[in-house]
Order: C-alpha cells, then sequence, then structure tokens
C-alpha cells in the first residue's frame, strides 16, 4: 500500500499524546508545515472558542509580542501542544514536556538531541519519535541508522571571511571604536568595507581614522539566523484597519508573500491582496479558504569563474563562482486534510539573484552520444544523480539541505531542467519556455552539456561548497553506492527522487538506471 505521509503520522502521534494528558511539542521543518499541523491539531482540541487556546505555534516572523506571550503559556502550563520550527531548538525556557515530535529529520545529529532533549528535563520519563518524511536525507537516516546511531554530534560551521558577514562584523567595529587607515582587521584589510560603508554615510574618513557618524546602534540590525538582510512587514488591512501581523525574511518574500498566497499566523488564514516590493510590506485579509498555497519556482545557474578542475572519470569536475537565479512561476492552490492540488495561479515577481560557491560535474558529448539512447535520457539521467549527490553532499557536509541546494542545467547557462507532471526531465530557456529533448535540430548537440550543480545558498557562499570540492570524488562513489543498494524498481525518495509506477515497467531506462550510468561515467575508480 501507500506510505502514510510524515505529516499526518506527526498530527497523528501528537493528538494521542495530548490526548492522554502530555504535554507536547512537534518540531516541523518549514513556518507552512508549522502553520498546517497548528491548524489540524487546533481543530480537534480548539474547536470551541469559548475555552482557552491548548495549541500554540511558535516560529520566526511573529512579532515580538506574540512569542513572549506563547513562552508565558508554555512555562505555566496553559498549552497542551506546541508547534514550532527550530525557534523553540535552544534557547527558550517552555516548562515541562513529556512529548517531542520531529516531522522530518532535522539534518543534523546534533539538532536531533537538541529537539529531543527539550522533554523530560526535569527528572521524568520523556518519549522523542521521529517520523521520516519522503525526503532523501530523511530516507538515507532511516535506512542507514548506524549513521545517526554512532555519530557524534557534528562540529560548528563558520566563514568569517564571508563577505557579508564580514561587513556586518566591521560595520559593528567600526562603532565600537574608530579604524585606522591600513589597520588590518584580524587579517582582512577592512578598507574596501569602510569605503563601501562611507558611500552609505555610516562612515566618514576624517584625517587617518574612519569615524562612525550614522545614528543608528549596528548590532541591532544584524541577524544571527540570516545573512540577507530587510525583512517584509505582514499588514492586515481587514474592515479597514492597518495592523502588523508579523515579518517574514527576505529570501522567503517571494516564496510565501505573492499576491494570492495564503498566509497563515497561528494557522489564521490571510490572503495576500497587494505585495509591495519595493516598500517591502504585504497587505493582507482575513479569509476563509480550505486550502494552502505552495509556491512553483525554478533555478538556472551560469558559471562566473572557475577555481579549479580535474578529471572525474570519463567527464569533468569543477569549483567555483556561479551567479544563481531563482523565479516563482505561479503558486498552487492544496486543500487541507486531502492534500490534493485544486488550482494554480501566476506570479509576476523580480527575479531573485545571487552570487555564490558551487561544484558542478558535467560529461563531454563524445560520452553522451556513445552512452544514452536520446538527448532526454541523458537529461533524465543527470536529474537523477544530482538528486542522489545531494542526498550525500549534505550527509558530507552535515548541512541542512536548504542551505546546499542543487540544479541541473546547460553549462553555458543557455536552458535549465525541472521534472514535468509525467516525472520526466524538461529543459526551460530563459523565458521558461519548453525546450524540446526530441525534434531533430531542437537543443544543438554543440548547446547540450547537461551539468549538475551543488551550489551554496547563500550570497558570497558560507564554506560548504569548498569541502565538497575536495571530496568530488567520494561523493560520486557514494551516491552510486546509495543508489545501488536501494531497494527500489525503477527510483524513490532516497535515492534518485520520486518516480511514477509508468518507469517500472521499462527497466532499461528508469530514473534508477540513467542515473546510475552517470554516476558510473563520473566516477574516478573502474569497477573490477
Amino acid at each position: 500500500g501507500l506510505r502514510a505521509s510524515a505529516r499526518s503520522q506527526s498530527n497523528r502521534i501528537a493528538r494521542i499524546a495530548i490526548k492522554s494528558g502530555l504535554k507536547t511539542l512537534v518540531f516541523a521543518q518549514t513556518r507552512l508545515m508549522v502553520e498546517v499541523l497548528t491548524k489540524y491539531l487546533k481543530d480537534v482540541f480548539d474547536h470551541d472558542p469559548r475555552k482557552p487556546a491548548r495549541i500554540r505555534a511558535y516560529r520566526g516572523g511573529y512579532l515580538p509580542s506574540e512569542r513572549r506571550a506563547a513562552e508565558r503559556d508554555m512555562r505555566a502550563g496553559n498549552i497542551d501542544g506546541i508547534i514550532s520550527t527550530s525557534a523553540l531548538e535552544l534557547g527558550v525556557d517552555i516548562g515541562s514536556l513529556d512529548v517531542v515530535v520531529l516531522n522530518g529529520y532535522p539534518g543534523t545529529v546534533a539538532a536531533t538531541w537538541q529537539r529531543f532533549g527539550r522533554a523530560g528535563r526535569r527528572q521524568q520519563p520523556s518519549l522523542g519519535v521521529l517520523v521520516a518524511s519522503s525526503q532523501p536525507l530523511d530516507q538515507y537516516v532511516v535506512r542507514h541508522p548506524d549513521f545517526f546511531a554512532d555519530s557524534p554530534p557534528e562540529h560548528a560551521r563558520i566563514a568569517p571571511d564571508q563577505p557579508l558577514i564580514l561587513f556586518d562584523h566591521i560595520r559593528c567595529a567600526s562603532f565600537e571604536l574608530p579604524f585606522v587607515v591600513d589597520e588590518p582587521f584580524g587579517p582582512i584589510d577592512p578598507s574596501v568595507y569602510l569605503e563601501a560603508l562611507a558611500e552609505t554615510e555610516v562612515v566618514h574618513r576624517e584625517g587617518e581614522r574612519w569615524e562612525w557618524i550614522a545614528d543608528s546602534y549596528p548590532a541591532q540590525a544584524v541577524s544571527l539566523r540570516s545573512v540577507a538582510d530587510g525583512n517584509f512587514v505582514v499588514v492586515d488591512k481587514t474592515g479597514g484597519r492597518q495592523v502588523i501581523l508579523c515579518e517574514v525574511d527576505y529570501s522567503a518574500a517571494a516564496l510565501t508573500l505573492y499576491e494570492g498566497a495564503i498566509h497563515m499566523v497561528q494557522s489564521t488564514p490571510y490572503q495576500v491582496e497587494r505585495l509591495d516590493w519595493e516598500g517591502r510590506k504585504a497587505y493582507v485579509t482575513r479569509t476563509h479558504v480550505d486550502y494552502y498555497t505552495d509556491s512553483i519556482d525554478f533555478t538556472k545557474l551560469k558559471v562566473l569563474e572557475r577555481f579549479d578542475g580535474c578529471e572525474a572519470g570519463d567527464g569533468d569536475s569543477n569549483h567555483g563562482e556561479v551567479h544563481v537565479v531563482r523565479r516563482v512561476a505561479g503558486y498552487k492552490k492544496i486543500r487541507y486534510y486531502t492534500h490534493e492540488n485544486i488550482g494554480y495561479g501566476p506570479v509576476n515577481l523580480p527575479d531573485q539573484e545571487l552570487h555564490t560557491t558551487a561544484v558542478w560535474w558535467q560529461l563531454p558529448q563524445r560520452v553522451l552520444l556513445k552512452s544514452f539512447a536520446s538527448k532526454q535520457d541523458a537529461l533524465d539521467g543527470f536529474l537523477g544523480a544530482a538528486y542522489a549527490l545531494h542526498v550525500v553532499a549534505t550527509v558530507a557536509v552535515m548541512a541542512d539541505a536548504r542551505d546546499l541546494q542543487q540544479s541541473v542545467g546547460n553549462g553555458d547557462g543557455a536552458w535549465f531542467a525541472t521534472q514535468d507532471g509525467k516525472g520526466n526531465g524538461r529543459a526551460q530557456d530563459d523565458a521558461g519556455k519548453a525546450v524540446s529533448m526530441s525534434e531533430p535540430g531542437s537543443v544543438e548537440v554543440q548547446q547540450f552539456v547537461p551539468t549538475v550543480y551543488l551550489y551554496d545558498n547563500f550570497p558570497g557562499g558560507v564554506g560548504l561548497s569548498e569541502p565538497l570540492w575536495q571530496r568530488q570524488a567520494e561523493l560520486v562513489q557514494r551516491a552510486r553506492e546509495l543508489v545501488q543498494r536501494c531497494d527500489c524498481v525503477a527510483g524513490c525518495p532516497a535515492c534518485v527522487g520520486p518516480v511514477l509506477a509508468a518507469h517500472e515497467g521499462k527497466p532499461l531506462a528508469t530514473p534508477k538506471t540513467l542515473a546510475l550510468e552517470v554516476l558510473g561515467l563520473l566516477a574516478t575508480t573502474v569497477d573490477a
């Protein structure tokens, strides 16, 4: 039969625990999932508005007053069920808990134990449950329990020379004490950063000193959770009001605040009526709908500079700087409980661009033409290989899957690839139009250079791509072993991604066999 979703099972376990009188905390991986699970539990336990709420959501973006009120109610024992993102992982006193449910693997061993440790802190027995989702890293962990059981908690990974992080450090340092011309900041020459601060009238050069001249306190504007700054404010204008509901990170605004989106606060739905991108405000009104929305986006990359490269089997592997463009093309409406797709809507927002670092793999034309029956087969193989490489890479550098992203596109950035509704690879050009893989002359041979990218999903990068580059041969080998050892027939979320049942009837050209072909060609060692 069909495997139950992590969402439904997390909801079921939490419901049983709360009905048994156990104080329960559910950790979800995204803010949207926090709101969806909160709604499901509120429908059971908070259906009577005359009684105090027993279920509460807690996540980033809520106003400080909302979060402080939730913390007080938790400490006082007035809340029976809490649904949270990593915001409650540490640093907040939430009183005594009995059960912790993880809706999906948090991404690291350290975070998993930290979350489980939120329960049973007062010498009382406690229960921790990990509900694995269909995400590849979750499936890898449950299929390799020794990885989790035998691994020590990870070491913290820092990148103090990352340009945006360093810029904030120098800005705060110049507030504390004036910089002297030619004075180093550790091993860094801060002059270029100070000149940038002077252009924005934050500091001013006076003789041999850089003096602070701004009125603001710089540390207050530095986020400990995000590199990009400048949050969007969500304004409720229901019934002529103008009330601030919450904030949304700049990086998430295009994915959650497009016009027509359903934005939830404590599971209460609001519809986005207008998004002022320049003013960074979203205007919403209270609504009553039986669905939530999820964005449809795609990413394309173009190589800007190659730092290093080497042979990788019959192909090559490279490390360098890339230009990433992310476009939100539309959104889908998903009905509560059944989770069926009941409609679509368009989105017209500026592309999100960033320069970052990446590691990538390619195969030459002669190898592609010899090894695959068609360009479509080669594209499907690269999509499956990218999926498997992303799984093992997130484990190798112990990164959150959202911080390390994967993409497949042409080597010159002419097109990028996604999966269509039938599970087949589809190439699209810069305008988002489909590029045929089967029509003669549709994609010229000299332009067809499918490339797997693993890139650091932060402006400038935070040091994830370099260790991947140093272990690129190991990554290919581990990805190959992951796919080979998987028990599925044609492919699954644990190896090359979800596939349709129709693929299982084609044993010679399934996503699994095609991905294995790509990974075999990229492997630096030949099997005996």
